[in-house]
């Protein structure tokens, strides 16, 4: 007959064990619409980090609202308003296009720097928050670091880096 202290540690090995094979709920839900607002001081970085949301989240069964409707989101005052944290401008937009959970994204991209190898290293983050009416449910900051032969292709490689990471954190 084992111990009691071999009995409690072979729980204390199983549930370490099997913790890996539960589950883990996604940090945002799937149900309902979701809209992504990205900003950042670069137009072509905006847009181009909001595609990857768009892709990878729709590549994992969300449903993202329409190009069109993200893009006059964004440019709207409500949408500059969004970016900067303002609730009422979030469910403002959430009630006007049905969104369920709305997520903001910031990028900042420093000036790619060159390495020991002449080529150049570009590194962006971009601070991530994913509200549900008004009570925020995901927030998270990523950063890319990619090279390129020119500043611009660093810059934009670490974006895109950066945007697929913050993607994946959203939909896991």
């Amino acid at each position: 007959m084992l111990s009691k202290t071999c009995r409690i540690l072979l729980v204390i090995i199983g549930i370490v064990l099997f913790a890996g094979h539960i589950p883990a709920q996604a940090a945002i839900p799937k149900q309902g619409t979701v809209a992504i607002v990205v900003g950042g001081v670069d137009e072509m970085h905006t847009l181009s980090a909001q595609a990857i949301f768009v892709r990878d989240l729709r590549a994992s069964g969300y449903k993202v609202v329409d190009e069109s409707t993200l893009n006059s989101m964004r440019r709207s005052e409500a949408g500059r308003l969004a970016l900067e944290g303002n609730v009422n401008a979030i469910l403002s937009l959430s009630s006007r296009y049905g969104i369920s959970t709305f997520i903001t994204a910031y990028i900042r991209a420093d000036s790619p720097v060159v390495n020991e190898f002449k080529l150049y290293t570009g590194t962006a983050s971009i601070a991530v928050q994913a509200r549900a009416k008004a009570d925020l449910i995901y927030g998270d900051t990523v950063s890319g670091k990619q090279v390129g032969y020119t500043p611009g292709e660093a810059a934009q490689k670490s974006i895109e880096a950066a945007a697929a990471l913050a993607a994946r954190n959203l939909a896991q």
